[in-house]
């Protein structure tokens, strides 16, 4: 158990460092990311900043607490964008025959997928989500107790999760249609919009969804409710929200592993 680790470590090192290599073979690539997507994601919280000071609060959350709920988004994103992004092309491999090459090494073909690519450019993702959660931190009075800290890490490592999740998910649906990008696509939008605002100004069914369905709203708005003690509105489940995070994670990221197993056996390689 322990050498079948170390090799899956050792793998995943190697993958790793041929990825940033190959990715630092173009720094004019690098440089124009450093700057579009800090512009993105600055933007965003300008936006916000623009519909508080022009209207009014969204819900009772005001322009602090939206920096708060925006930035703990975009860092889980971030992270998400490094390790997982292979979720987003499986479309492609499913048409090139990509998935034949992963069938035919004797290692677990979905570790094979997540960690044959690290995103390192996706670092710079990060970078505008921890700044502007940061500000949010400060300006809406976040405690950064020990609790707390350790709260937000398992609250983090539960969003990857169900960011994880769900594109693994959505990329399955690629072994039988083949294509999937205009999903994949939406899927990105929804989560931008869910992650963005409060959970709470959206209709009723649409908080169910985003809470027991398709469960982004623990990415961000249940912790972010919680950490600065506003109410999360329709729904009030025991325990800590940052708790129910990391579990409703491990349990989307189980249920997306079978689904992914299940879609295997479906594929029918590219062909000639």
């Amino acid at each position: 158990m322990v050498s079948t680790i170390k090799h899956y470590v050792s793998v995943a090192s190697c993958w790793a460092r041929l990825a940033v290599q190959r990715q630092l073979e173009y720094p004019l690539f690098l440089v124009s990311w450093l700057l579009m997507i800090p512009i993105q994601y600055f933007s965003g919280i300008w936006m916000l900043k623009i519909i508080v000071d022009r209207f009014q609060a969204l819900n009772g959350w005001d322009f602090p607490q939206l920096t708060f709920l925006y930035g703990l988004g975009l860092i889980s994103h971030g992270i998400f964008v490094v390790f997982f992004i292979n979720t987003w092309s499986m479309d492609y491999m499913v048409i090139n025959g990509g998935y034949d090459r992963l069938l035919l090494r004797p290692m677990n073909v979905f570790f094979q997928l997540v960690a044959s690519y690290v995103n390192f450019i996706g670092l710079i993702d990060c970078i505008p989500g921890i700044i502007i959660f940061l500000y949010g931190a400060e300006i809406a009075g976040f405690h950064w107790s020990i609790a707390n800290i350790g709260k937000l890490v398992l609250v983090l490592i539960g969003g990857i999760l169900i960011r994880a999740a769900l594109f693994t998910s959505l990329g399955t649906i690629a072994f039988w249609t083949k294509r999937n990008g205009s999903m994949v696509g939406f899927a990105l939008t929804m989560l931008e919009r869910a992650t963005m605002y409060p959970l709470s100004i959206y209709p009723y069914f649409l908080q169910a969804i985003f809470t027991f369905i398709i469960p982004i709203g623990f990415i961000s708005f249940y912790p972010a409710a919680e950490f600065l003690n506003i109410d999360s509105g329709q729904f009030d489940l025991p325990l800590s929200f940052a708790l129910w995070t990391p579990l409703v994670g491990v349990i989307c990221f189980l249920i997306a592993g079978g689904i992914f197993k299940f879609g295997m056996k479906n594929y029918e390689s590219a062909g000639s």
